[in-house]
């Protein structure tokens, strides 16, 4: 029924710290010691946990991180370029499997005990048929009533119309009745009724009904065991709700069944249960031994290896006796790197409150003996506390040596020098651009070389190289990264020279030249513009709906060639009015069809190419193009201050105006909310001042 692995997964825990947010973007640096949506390809602290586990044991095993190819990005993914992976696509990778139909939604009745039911149906028509005791009517009768355990799984009113079969005569027609009934109380939570039928199975007349019927004493154990611990949302509440007394009933249940059938047709599944009665009971001492030993055991390649973790993870990393979690080094450096994140609480007004995190130096000095065999590792785990908690970064020099020029790298060894990489950048090193050049020639595996790609951009930028980075021998070859630095840190000539870069990807190309056309119109650079947007090729794409710039592979910079210009003020192309601009940037009415443009075709909500990523993740640093962003909300301001203003251009600005407020109430065009009040009294100016213009006559409401 469940395999070893699997068979402790039997409901969700309340953990929520292994794995982040399914659709937000990662941050863009190496490390981190906050959990973030995404994982670098190196064991950190801001990993996904189970991430860093399945890294290690796959590294201890001499296989890396190997798949044949990258795996699709989908729409959660999107944001992670090819320098971040999540828990999912990092599967997806290593055991890929044909698509699955959109109405595929997996088995029946998953994550309850229900879902043994279907899986099992086959076993028992096989023991049906296997029994020359039982006559063709009992049969058919015995088949017909398993349906009502469906009706019970699924919570319907026909179980209780399907009448159990009338007529059977035979002992062993009998006995399987018996185990219907049983499993039906078991499906419908009768623990004592399903016990009692299950216990009589054990002189059954048939062997798989002796078997199975002991093996669903331990089941019905467990379930019995769990009845209150989990929340309508399957929240795990702890071992205060957990039945001990059950809980020891099933490991007496467990040894009785193994001890009769070591070899058995559930000996596995028996196995993983035992597991899960450690789980319950508390003893992370022993579940963590247990988990050592399996981690030694199963192939680290195979899939089974990586339920094998994220079981780990769900019942033992984060339980609350962490010190009784710590048996072998892959495990104690796992739960190492978790206990070196910050630890985020709230106060009682809902502030966040961040503290020290939990692994001191002492105690990591203490683990030596734990770690006998594994210097590298250790030495990557002290490494790391000094790097992320100490904030030593030339104990990480020390602890790390220079090894830049291997050929390939296992997880471990990657995440060393990267680590040293992260220290030199911390130190300001004249050596670490050297650094990071070198170890590319070994960063084989994936997702490897476009971390050490990241290290190089991120100094790069530090040292004001943006312009480096996009040179014809750059080794920043990596486009997301590339389309970062487009993004936010590059200047006007390198925006060209890569928009006219052919042997560039086109989604690259498109996005400088986008940023150049979109900077220069709202930096002020009219006469650049007009130069540059000969540079739009003829049927350029035009579809405005963008929502994250740098993660798309179509960008529509054919907007700034046959966008829209006007939805009743009259405005010529964009061209035209950069043209007006450009002669005199004070004219009100190029200035209102520029931010009609900007409206039209959805700029508004574009903030990416304006705002900045924080001072330590790449784009946040440089800043090449001169000037300010230009919003809708200060061309407004600026006419309707201006007294000498032509009366229509005027009040089309107060219309506007009011209008960057519908129907939110939130300023949608860019600078700070004014209170309602001051919406209020645009509107009253434009009704009081304009009344005969038809924008006086459009406005009907302010928000």
């Amino acid at each position: 029924m469940w395999s070893a692995v699997g068979a402790g997964l039997l409901a969700a825990s309340g953990v929520a710290w292994a794995c982040a947010d399914s659709s937000c973007s990662p941050s863009w640096k190496l490390g981190s010691t906050d959990l973030d949506c995404a994982s670098n390809a190196i064991l950190s602290p801001g990993n996904d946990s189970r991430v860093n586990l399945l890294f290690l044991l796959r590294g201890k095993a001499g296989l890396g991180v190997n798949p044949a190819s990258y795996p699709a990005l989908e729409y959660q993914s999107s944001g992670y370029g090819r320098n971040f992976v999540d828990w999912q696509l990092l599967n997806e990778g290593l055991f890929p499997r044909p698509p699955r139909a959109e109405d595929d939604y997996g088995p029946d009745f998953a994550g309850s005990r229900c879902v043994s039911l279907n899986t099992g149906t086959p076993a028992f028509l096989a023991a049906l048929n296997a029994n020359a005791a039982l006559s063709a009517s009992e049969r058919a009768g015995l088949t017909e009533a398993r349906q009502r355990l469906e009706q019970t799984c699924r919570g319907s009113d026909e179980a209780d119309k399907t009448v159990w079969p009338a007529g059977l005569t035979s002992p062993v027609a009998k006995a399987f009745l018996t185990y219907l009934q049983a499993s039906e109380a078991f499906y419908d939570e009768r623990w004592d009724a399903a016990r009692q039928g299950y216990a009589t199975l054990a002189q059954a007349p048939d062997p798989w009904l002796r078997e199975t019927g002991v093996y669903m004493l331990a089941r019905v154990a467990l379930n019995a065991a769990q009845a209150k611990a989990f929340d309508e949302y399957g929240w795990y509440e702890g071992l205060k709700t957990i039945d001990q007394a059950a809980v020891k009933q099933a490991h007496a249940d467990l040894a009785a069944y193994l001890k009769a059938w070591p070899n058995g047709r559930y000996a596995a599944s028996a196995i993983g249960l035992q597991r899960r009665a450690l789980w319950l009971a508390g003893d992370t001492g022993a579940l963590a031994a247990e988990y050592a030993r399996l981690l030694g055991a199963v192939p680290a390649g195979s899939e089974q290896a990586a339920r094998l973790v994220e079981e780990i993870d769900n019942k033992l990393l984060f339980a609350g006796d962490r010190p009784a979690a710590a048996s072998g080094p892959l495990l104690l450096a796992a739960l190492d790197l978790v206990q070196m994140r910050e630890t985020h609480t709230y106060d009682d007004e809902g502030e966040a409150q961040v503290g020290k995190p939990a692994l001191t130096e002492a105690a990591l000095a203490a683990q030596a003996p734990a770690f006998a065999g594994e210097p590298e590792l250790y030495g990557f785990v002290q490494a790391s506390h000094a790097f992320y908690v100490q904030k030593d970064y030339r104990k990480v020099l020390a602890l790390i040596p220079d090894d830049a020029r291997r050929s390939e790298y296992s997880p471990v060894a990657f995440s060393r020098q990267v680590l040293r990489g992260m220290a030199l950048a911390a130190l300001g090193d004249r050596n670490e651009g050297g650094f990071w050049r070198e170890l590319l020639g070994g960063a084989k595996a994936l997702w490897q070389r476009p971390t050490v790609e990241l290290g190089l951009a991120l100094h790069m930028e530090r040292r004001g190289q943006v312009a480096q980075v996009f040179a014809k021998d750059s080794p920043v070859q990596d486009t997301t990264i590339r389309k970062i630095l487009l993004t936010h840190s590059a200047g006007p000539a390198v925006l060209r020279g890569v928009a006219q870069d052919g042997a560039r990807p086109q989604a690259e190309r498109d996005a400088a030249l986008f940023t150049l056309l979109y900077k220069q119109l709202t930096r002020g650079d009219y006469a650049g513009f007009i130069g540059n947007r000969a540079l739009v090729p003829a049927g350029a794409n035009t579809d405005a709906a963008l929502w994250n710039f740098t993660e798309q592979e179509t960008i529509p910079v054919g907007l700034f060639a046959t966008g829209r210009w006007s939805d009743g003020y009259p405005c010529q192309s964009i061209t035209v009015t950069a043209q007006k601009l450009a002669q005199n940037p004070q004219d009100t009415a190029a200035r209102l069809c520029l931010g009609d443009f900007l409206r039209l075709n959805g700029f508004d909500g574009w903030n990416e190419l304006d705002d900045s990523p924080d001072k330590d993740e790449l784009g946040g640093h440089a800043r090449d193009f001169a000037g300010q962003p230009l919003t809708r909300e200060s061309i407004y301001a600026g006419i309707i201050a201006n007294r000498a203003a032509p009366a229509n251009d005027r009040a089309y600005a107060l219309y506007r105006m009011v209008y960057c407020y519908a129907p939110s109430g939130y300023n949608g065009c860019g600078g700070k909310d004014v209170e309602v009040d001051q919406r209020k009294a645009w509107f009253n100016q434009l009704k009081r001042e304009y009344p005969a213009s038809p924008w006086a006559r459009k406005l009907r409401f302010y928000w």
